[in-house]
């Protein structure tokens, strides 16, 4: 077993001390713990007593930590044989020996949190509009996403879009051109105000995630945007010039144009059918003397009545071999409608096709009016205001969830009152 006691060196040290420890002996080979305590003299220290003489000044200090250090290493001895491990008097002065304290570099400050880039939330929500398969939404938000990185550049982080800067990108908006190589002319209040929404969706997804918080929100409130979307003026067709158009006769040179008037008759006697669901019209959409179908906007179902006029059209498809099960031959070159992307790129081209196509054949009738695809849904809102409609059978019709939003919607063909109190105003 070992043994352990305190001990002076018998030779003084290069600072003429006597260093002053413990010894601990095992087998006869010894071993030592000193840490930097040493006398002036070795008679400072009284072997018999295994303490410091009081005529060292800190003898109380030094002899309480000898002591207790020769306790810790008794103790250790007394561990090591009642495990029965094998240790050296070395091993049992390397288990008492304070380890040395690794220096620990101070804390380092917690950088401020990265400022998230517009951009990266604006790439992500493009990217889910694509795998969603919605190829306008895609196509029209990149063209304002890429004007808006014009202004701002690509670093700008979402702190950085105050109101301020928003009121000089509108003003850059308004004093800007189309992009149009075959115009030249400012961009108009609703367009400034689309590009503004984009702004503000990617601004919400930002919130929504935590990237940003209320505090520097700048839309809506007092003092902050405000979008209004004004009214813009709706003309459509009037039933004698709807008549014009089903009449008339294209010339060999102009037979392309067939295809498309007929849709566009389809879209107008279908309450103002979205051009999108006219492409996408399928036989088996016709049951019973009524068509049926789920608008894709909004996934509203519901049914109309086959006028007359309809059944001549798609009539003259039915010698045709379908494909895809669709009545007008537009989207025959797709291999398949199940890539909804493709599809509704595809449709894209064909609107604007269509739209050039209704064009032309507004030449053709000496009518000064937009007859794109939409404006057939202008046409029937207009003919229903001229007829009084109720509001309650139009929403039905047009699949609005909420009847203000067909109020509003006809409000801009609702000329009648208005008239009749000018005709009686200027009436003497």
């Amino acid at each position: 077993m070992a043994t352990a006691k305190i001990v002076t060196w018998s030779r003084p040290d290069k600072n003429k001390q006597f260093p002053i420890g413990i010894k601990v002996s095992q087998n006869g080979v010894p071993a030592y713990l000193f840490e930097g305590n040493a006398l002036a003299s070795r008679d400072h220290w009284d072997a018999a007593k295994q303490q410091v003489k009081k005529a060292h000044p800190q003898h109380m200090r030094m002899t309480n930590f000898l002591i207790k250090r020769l306790a810790e290493i008794n103790g250790k001895i007394l561990e090591f044989e009642t495990d029965k491990k094998h240790y050296t008097a070395e091993s049992l002065v390397e288990a008492i020996k304070p380890k040395p304290i690794k220096e620990v570099a101070p804390p380092q400050p917690i950088p401020a949190p990265k400022a998230a880039l517009f951009k990266e939330v604006a790439d992500n929500y493009l990217a889910e509009q694509k795998s969603l398969g919605n190829f306008d939404v895609c196509k029209t938000d990149t063209s304002k996403l890429k004007r808006f990185y014009e202004f701002a550049g690509e670093k700008v982080t979402f702190p950085e879009i105050t109101v301020e800067h928003l009121r000089r990108y509108t003003i850059f908006l308004r004093t800007g051109n189309k992009r149009n190589m075959k115009e030249v002319k400012p961009l108009s209040e609703r367009t400034v105000t689309n590009h503004l929404i984009v702004i503000r969706t990617i601004y919400n997804r930002a919130k929504t995630a935590g990237l940003v918080g209320n505090e520097t929100y700048p839309f809506g409130g007092k003092g902050k945007i405000n979008i209004k979307f004004g009214k813009t003026e709706k003309i459509g067709l009037t039933g004698e010039e709807i008549n014009q158009l089903k009449e008339y006769k294209f010339s060999e040179q102009y037979s392309y144009l067939h295809h498309s008037r007929n849709i566009w008759l389809i879209c107008f006697y279908f309450a103002g059918m979205r051009i999108t669901d006219a492409l996408l019209l399928k036989w088996s959409d016709f049951q019973n003397g009524r068509f049926y179908y789920t608008m894709s906007k909004n996934g509203e179902p519901g049914s109309l009545p086959v006028p007359a006029v309809v059944v001549a059209i798609i009539e003259e498809y039915k010698a045709v071999e379908p494909t895809h099960g669709l009545v007008f031959p537009f989207l025959k070159n797709l291999e398949n409608l199940d890539n909804r992307y493709l599809v509704r790129r595809r449709i894209n081209s064909v609107t604007k096709l269509i739209g050039t196509h209704m064009g032309v054949t507004m030449g053709l009738l000496k009518i000064n009016k937009n007859a794109s695809p939409h404006k057939a849904r202008h046409a029937f809102a207009q003919r229903a205001e001229e007829k009084e409609i109720h509001p309650k059978v139009l929403q039905k019709m047009y699949r609005h969830e909420s009847i203000i939003t067909t109020m509003q919607y006809q409000s801009n063909f609702s000329h009648q009152k208005a008239d009749a109190a000018l005709e009686a105003v200027l009436d003497f």
